[in-house]
């Protein structure tokens, strides 16, 4: 599974850098598939941009998270993405 960073949202499903530029990220969603998948996104010095263990899942019903930024980011790495698509929503 690859990251797709064409057009908007950018869509994720595999660990790895998916930018190392600063970005302008407005918000991510992350859809896991199996309540207990963790994800863990980091910026280039490692700094966690978001942590999370899903709650809830299934992507059927369309559970969901979200993390509003509107900011600039500093690159974005999924270090951990156990299950599920992460959405990079960009300006």
């Amino acid at each position: 599974m690859a990251n797709v960073t064409t057009g908007n949202p950018w869509t994720c499903q595999s660990a790895g850098a998916v930018t190392t530029r600063p970005t302008y990220v407005h918000r991510m969603i992350w859809t896991p598939t199996t309540d207990g998948d963790d994800i863990l996104v980091v910026d280039n010095s490692g700094a966690t941009l978001w942590s999370l263990k899903a709650i809830a899942a299934d992507t059927n019903q369309g559970i969901s998270y979200e993390r509003v930024f509107e900011s600039s980011l500093n690159g974005i790495t999924i270090t951990t993405i156990d299950n599920g698509t992460l959405y990079v929503h960009i300006r």
